[in-house]
């Protein structure tokens, strides 16, 4: 399943704040973490600054921190806040993206599919996240998130 840039990065950022509620990180830090540009990561940190998900300091020891419990924050509000139009997109093809029109008969096949996805993404929360990888790091998997192919370099502009 493919999911917006935004969401994905978004959880994968609080998830490593959620790892160190004590501290404050550097965007810096952790868009290296995430695989993604600063300037990127510093949007999705002001969306959730504003929706009370985040604090900011300024300065040497500023950064951001985590202000809500994992447990409390709710991915399907995440999806809301980060996506304009949060959809579900089924397989791995990343282009030739079919976006039922409701005039097609299969449209309310693809709604229902969809709301029901919704539903349950309102029901998971980061601490649901935190859990299902640590399960995964414990079992001797790779624990960090697939990202780029192996040998893709990122451009630097």
């Amino acid at each position: 399943m493919l999911l917006g840039m935004r969401l994905g990065t978004g959880i994968r950022a609080l998830y490593e704040l959620a790892l160190l509620p004590e501290r404050r990180s550097a965007v810096r830090e952790l868009a290296r973490k995430c695989e993604v540009t600063e300037p990127f990561l510093r949007r999705i940190f002001l969306d959730l600054r504003a929706h009370g998900y985040l604090d900011a300091q300024k300065g040497r020891v500023g950064g951001f921190r985590l202000v809500k419990e994992p447990h409390t924050i709710k991915i399907g509000d995440l999806a809301k806040i980060l996506e304009k139009e949060p959809t579900l997109v089924l397989g791995r093809i990343r282009r030739d993206l079919l976006t039922p029109d409701p005039s097609c008969p299969t449209y309310q096949f693809w709604k229902n599919l969809e709301d029901k996805f919704m539903a349950e993404i309102e029901k998971l929360t980061l601490a649901d996240v935190i859990a299902l990888a640590g399960e995964r790091s414990t079992s001797g998997r790779r624990s960090k998130p697939k990202g780029r192919s192996r040998g893709a370099k990122r451009s630097r502009r």
